[in-house]
């Protein structure tokens, strides 16, 4: 039988369908901590432990699911590294989310203890805020802070580009795997990164981009950073999730304000309406970081109050329904059982339940369970 290393073992747990973050603390509890175990389980000590048999079937077929050695090839090739969240070089504080990466795949110079915001916004920015974006970038940089983007096209681009122009360290968490760049047209970004800064993934090598990665890398963005920093987006879109995630992470939120009748600022308005800080340069974000903890934000909870007054379903899409009403039926529950009784695959239902949480319809417990917002 093949003998892994601890980081080895994690690597491939870290690639297989349906596992996350409390199933492997479940696993890893009964296992003796051993990683190694868990890949050389008995279908009867997993039911045990009454791991859902989707599960089940990702532990039992790692093997087809996974080529663990042409990933391991592809790190040789590449010059790229993977570290499983008890790595030393793991970042601290994404270990403090509720649901952090297994582990991670860098390129470049990775350096996750340096002081880091994020800074995020909408792919279709306009010039100011582009030139925003950027700005924010140089200023931070030269104050020696890391930038940190999802290397989208607009506001993360801007910022990634203006740290690098002031000479200074930048991290882009990437919604694939390390050997695709998206957007193409990035490519030489991509490469000014690697050098400069460090590319980041949770996805292993050969995983595309597509809707439903980018929710999984925002919480990365969010949880390994100090602060988040919303330069321009609509009211709708993957940088006002990111928001709420930084929220619940206990993260600190900053907005920039914008036109007051340009759609593309309509996000930002509102984040600072309902509690975000509103800053205008580098010294106002620096200055409430050192002085204020995050407030919490209440994102559109005045309209969930309203529909359920009145007795109203939520306004949900048929999967986001049928989470719904799985909790309404049983209460509080873990991803991987709501995936295991929804049949949902884990990407997709991390989407799904963005939306329930924004707008106020679930919370997830301190405890990781998901349940009605009663």
């Amino acid at each position: 039988m093949t003998t892994f290393s601890r980081e080895d073992a994690f690597l491939i747990l870290n690639a297989l369908p349906k596992i996350g973050w409390i199933t492997l603390n479940k696993l890893l509890q009964y296992f003796d901590n051993d990683p190694q175990a868990i890949l050389q389980g008995k279908e009867d000590d997993f039911k045990r432990i009454a791991i859902p048999a989707g599960v089940i079937k990702s532990l039992k077929e790692w093997q087809k699911l996974f080529n663990f050695d042409k990933e391991k090839q592809h790190l040789e090739k590449t010059g790229a590294h993977f570290i499983s969240f008890e790595h030393p070089s793991y970042p601290q504080l994404l270990k403090t989310i509720y649901d952090p990466p297994i582990g991670l795949y860098y390129l470049g110079n990775f350096y996750p203890e340096r002081n880091s915001i994020a800074i995020i916004g909408s792919r279709y920015a306009d010039v100011y805020g582009l030139q925003i974006a950027e700005r924010f970038g140089i200023e931070l940089a030269e104050r020696n802070w890391t930038v940190v983007g999802g290397f989208a096209r607009g506001i993360d681009t801007a910022a990634h580009k203006g740290a690098l122009k002031a000479h200074g360290y930048t991290i882009a968490v990437l919604g694939c795997g390390l050997d695709y760049i998206y957007p193409c047209e990035n490519v030489d970004l991509y490469a000014q990164i690697k050098e400069q800064g460090c590319l980041v993934s949770e996805f292993p090598f050969g995983t595309q981009v597509g809707r439903m990665t980018f929710p999984r890398r925002n919480r990365i963005l969010s949880g390994m950073t100090q602060a988040t920093l919303v330069v321009e987006s609509d009211i709708k879109g993957g940088s006002m999730l990111t928001a709420v995630l930084a929220n619940e992470q206990n993260r600190q939120v900053f907005a920039v304000p914008g036109p007051i009748d340009a759609p593309m600022h309509r996000g930002c308005h509102h984040l600072i309406r309902n509690g975000a800080t509103l800053v205008t340069c580098v010294d106002d974000v620096l200055e409430d970081l050192k002085s204020a903890p995050p407030l919490p934000l209440q994102l559109d909870l005045g309209a969930r109050v309203q529909r359920v007054k009145s007795g109203s379903k939520p306004d949900l899409n048929s999967n986001e329904l049928q989470i719904y009403e799985l909790l309404e039926e049983k209460g509080a529950l873990c991803d991987a059982e709501i995936c295991e009784l929804l049949d949902l695959k884990p990407e997709f239902f991390q989407t799904f339940i963005f939306h329930l949480e924004v707008n106020h319809w679930i919370k997830r417990r301190p405890d990781g369970l998901y349940e009605l917002i009663s």
